[in-house]
């Protein structure tokens, strides 16, 4: 990126000497002509030695490849193709030497004096191609700038070549294989649809034509994943499960599609089969606490109350800060008699925030039933270590007293790490309903909807960009909170 201005740094001027002898056929220069030298590395003046025909024509590139604006710019093209005719040629050859060898710097100005001095599509495709190049370096050395640097001047690169050629079918199917590769599908599309209406019969049309068609299956597969969540959004999990089937045959390894069908299934109240597409999410690598409280869920619903239990445990393992987790495993302690258990989650809830009204209620039916008080300001800290030990020997316990096959299904699970993203499940059971609530932070990124205890409302966050193609909707329905974020690729 530098290399421009360093070089152009170097550029001096002088007068057309009368003792230099070019031989330009008919193209003559006037002796009052100003010609470019460039200075060699760490010089400043010009000595009489520098000034030769050699030095002038690397001047004059320099100022063709990073001035094109300059007023003189087809004086200086004119003078190099007159003292050598075949430049262009000569400067590709060396500019793909200088490619093979990662000099990038020298690659990009003598592409940049190829695509200048006799501008066609494939000195524009060459071009952006060295960028490509640039842009893989960078990323393997971990330069985020010169790699954004890359990839923005590929594309501008290109989208100057159509500007230039006009709807040229090399060009089109370059910058739409570029935005397939950037994953602007649409975009991607559109390039495609122009490239096949100009194209010539050949090998390369019928490889866009396939392209245009994974583009074409790829979109209609993310359709159909936003579809099954707004079925979802209207409780109509069945036919969320038909759309998210479908997303899943063109995507069978994105672990969201798979959080995605357990929530339509629940929702049916096919319990055994939620939890089986919750376990594909793990299997295909993701293992956050969303996962886990969806999978307590369905193994209570099973009977699976101490399994239940241990997801829940994972839950918090995972995100040491959700309060819903939390509040959930506090319920099954309390409704089991567990009360050492159930208080030790309750003040530890009570601590993350003090005016959640699940915890309170919760507190005040555990102060009923043990005719204990719960203070105010509780802190985790509260605690002593042996208290802690005591607490942590009851969950091994627990975990002892669960059957093989639930020890099984809870061995399969790596509980990993947590990205610290908002979105939490619970699951209540009171007077034989079952309850959901969700919480989120103030300083989550990704905010749900607040928090509810009646009707359900389920969140998964997981962004591996900013620029998440699934996002947040925003504003959801009273009813039946639900938000999923996710990038598909």
């Amino acid at each position: 990126m530098n290399n421009r201005e360093e070089k152009l740094k170097r550029i001096k001027w002088i007068k057309v000497p009368h003792d230099l002898k070019i031989d330009m056929g008919s193209f003559t220069v006037n002796e009052n002509t100003r010609l470019p030298i460039e200075l060699p590395e760490g010089q400043k003046h010009i000595e009489e030695k520098d000034v030769t025909v050699e030095a002038i024509i690397a001047g004059m590139l320099t100022l063709i490849a990073y001035d094109e604006n300059n007023k003189d710019f087809e004086f200086y093209r004119n003078f190099v193709l007159s003292v050598q005719p075949d430049i262009a040629e000569e400067l590709n050859k060396a500019a793909i030497v200088k490619q093979q060898s990662k000099d990038y710097d020298f690659a990009e100005e003598l592409f940049l004096s190829v695509y200048h001095i006799l501008p066609q599509s494939a000195s524009c495709i060459n071009l952006a191609t060295l960028y490509s190049y640039i842009s893989v370096d960078a990323e393997e050395k971990e330069d985020d700038e010169r790699y954004d640097w890359a990839l923005r001047m590929a594309k501008l690169t290109l989208l100057d070549g159509l500007k230039r050629f006009g709807e040229d079918e090399a060009i089109l199917s370059e910058i739409s294989s570029f935005e397939g590769y950037m994953g602007n599908l649409e975009d991607a599309k559109e390039y495609a649809e122009r490239y096949m209406k100009v194209a010539s019969e050949g090998e390369r049309k019928k490889e866009m034509k396939e392209f245009l068609q994974r583009i074409n299956e790829t979109l209609s597969a993310d359709q159909a994943f936003k579809e099954a969540y707004d079925y979802i959004m209207l409780n109509m999990p069945e036919k969320a499960l038909s759309c998210i089937e479908s997303f899943l045959s063109f995507n069978p390894d994105v672990w969201n599609g798979y959080f995605l069908k357990a929530w339509a299934l629940r929702k049916m109240k096919r319990y055994s089969e939620a939890r089986d597409a919750l376990l594909m999410c793990i299997k295909k690598g993701e293992s956050n606490s969303d996962i886990y409280n969806e999978l307590s869920i369905c193994e209570l619903e099973e009977g699976n109350r101490e399994l239940a239990k241990t997801y829940l445990d994972t839950a918090i393992d995972l995100d040491p800060e959700n309060l819903t987790a939390m509040s959930n495993l506090a319920f099954l302690h309390l409704e089991d008699k567990e009360y050492d258990e159930a208080r030790f989650y309750l003040e530890r809830a009570r601590s993350l925030s003090s005016s959640d009204e699940i915890t309170a209620n919760l507190i005040s039916r555990y102060e009923a039933l043990t005719g204990e008080k719960i203070k105010e300001n509780i802190k985790e800290e509260s605690y002593s270590k042996e208290e802690v030990e005591e607490l942590e020997k009851i969950r091994s316990g627990r975990k002892n007293n669960m059957s093989d096959e639930d020890k099984r299904k809870e061995e399969h699970h790596c509980c990993g790490h947590h990205n610290g993203e908002e979105g939490h499940h619970c699951c209540h059971e009171e007077e034989g309903r079952e309850h959901h609530c969700h919480h989120s932070s103030e300083d989550s990124e990704h905010q749900c909807c607040g928090h509810h205890n009646k009707e359900e409302g389920h969140c998964c966050h997981h962004h591996e960009r900013e620029d998440s193609e699934h996002q947040c909707c925003g504003h959801h329905h009273d009813d039946d909170h639900h938000c999923c974020h996710g990038r598909h690729e």
